[in-house]
């Protein structure tokens, strides 16, 4: 079972400030040298980046540049040649 978590969504920026959070659900995550990046799905099905800020205890989406392209080949994944 996938765990949701509240998140602020770059994309809902409003003159960069952060206004409202919504519920998206984690689907993975990696750490690398203590950073870790979670990929999340929005409400709105867009699978993207996001991090946590441990200060705040917010999670933060990146639903304009971070966004992950469905039909890239994934780890493990035999391309299809």
């Amino acid at each position: 079972m996938a765990r949701t978590v509240m998140a602020y969504r770059h994309s809902q920026d409003t003159d960069g400030r952060r206004t409202q959070q919504e519920e998206v659900e984690i689907i993975g995550c990696q750490t690398d040298r203590g950073v870790t990046t979670y990929i999340v799905r929005t409400q709105d099905g867009i699978e993207c980046t996001a991090i946590r800020n441990i200060f705040t205890n917010a999670f933060y989406a990146d639903d304009v540049h971070g966004v992950i392209r469905v039909d890239a080949p994934r780890e493990g994944e035999a391309s299809a040649m």
